[in-house]
């Protein structure tokens, strides 16, 4: 892993690195003074070593004790106390995860540290976001876009995970309809698959996977379906709208304020070569859009901004980027 933070690019077109967290990149000897300057930036940098946890699974975002990754119904809710439930019945329930999740995507503008796989990409490599501006009480209630399964790698070996998604402001859960290339704990392999993910502070909760094929259309949709006494019922769905097939979860959630949007994430792990990343070399995300003010879904205006991550990898060209129809990632 590199000793640098992400390298982060602003809104398209202005050539200036945004104000937010996520949007400052730094040298080591900037990051001192930021530590200094900004409460957001002294989130410590977390040092991950994979043989301190032997055993432990890769989920998008985190790696985690394999007894606390969860395979749900097509369609059943995870309750905050964790129980799962369909068609209003109680089919399951899971405790909370005795040991925490080490996260491996960034939270707060600082990237996990590997101390034991150098030169080893794994986390978040790219990204469209943006960090919506919302007034108290509100939420982003909506994001949908539309992507395509990219070409097979020419080396297997990693694990690929491309998604769109919604983070809070605590950046401690992500909910997100994810693709995946190779074996995660949700199972998989030398092919690609679809599957919708809630990944929190205690455990993880994945739809079935299903098989998808190359060439095929994406859409992956998270939105409010309801809310009660202040608690969001949220629907996370990866559908893919060629073959018809889906899967897909619902999640409940409280006291968080959902402010971040991801169009497109391109996130992989155990990368030696630019040839374990899809042959392809990029993938175009279409139709994205962001609403709030639940039950209004008010469109957000489009603030997209491109961004790249110290991952430890190889440099394979990463160049995300926006225009007026479409986002795109480049490797």
């Amino acid at each position: 892993m590199s000793l640098t933070q992400q390298t982060m690019k602003g809104p398209a077109g202005s050539g200036l690195a945004g104000k937010s967290s996520r949007r400052a990149g730094y040298s080591i000897a900037a990051l001192a003074i930021a530590f200094c300057l900004s409460a957001a930036a002294q989130a410590q940098r977390v040092a991950v070593s994979l043989k301190d946890h032997p055993g432990w699974v890769q989920i998008p975002g985190a790696l985690i004790r394999p007894d606390c990754v969860h395979e749900i119904p097509n369609g059943a809710d995870v309750e905050e106390n964790g129980d799962i439930t369909l068609e209003g019945s109680i089919v399951a329930h899971y405790d909370a995860c005795p040991e925490e999740p080490i996260s491996t995507r960034p939270r707060h503008g600082v990237v996990p540290q590997y101390t034991d796989e150098p030169g080893t990409g794994n986390g978040w490599i790219e990204a469209v976001q943006e960090d919506v501006s919302l007034s108290s009480g509100d939420n982003i209630d909506k994001i949908v876009g539309t992507w395509t399964v990219p070409s097979d790698p020419s080396t297997n070996g990693g694990i690929i995970f491309i998604f769109n998604g919604l983070e809070p402001t605590t950046e401690n859960v992500i909910i997100q309809p994810v693709l995946q290339y190779g074996s995660s704990a949700a199972g998989g392999g030398n092919y690609w698959a679809i599957a919708s993910w809630l990944v929190n502070s205690t455990n993880a909760y994945f739809s079935p996977l299903e098989t998808v094929n190359v060439g095929d259309t994406i859409q992956g949709n998270t939105y409010i379906k309801s809310t009660s006494g202040g608690k969001l019922n949220w629907e996370i769905k990866a559908t893919d709208t060629t073959s018809g097939a889906y899967s897909n979860l619902g999640a409940y959630s409280s006291g968080y304020t959902w402010n971040w949007a991801f169009s497109g994430v391109l996130e992989a792990y155990n990368i030696s070569s630019c040839k374990n990343l899809p042959a392809s070399h990029s993938d175009e995300f279409k139709g994205n859009t962001v609403d709030h003010g639940y039950p209004s879904f008010n469109k957000v205006t489009a603030g997209w901004y491109g961004a790249t991550y110290s991952y430890g990898g190889p440099a394979c060209g990463f160049a995300p980027s926006v225009s007026a129809s479409y986002n795109k990632l480049v490797w």
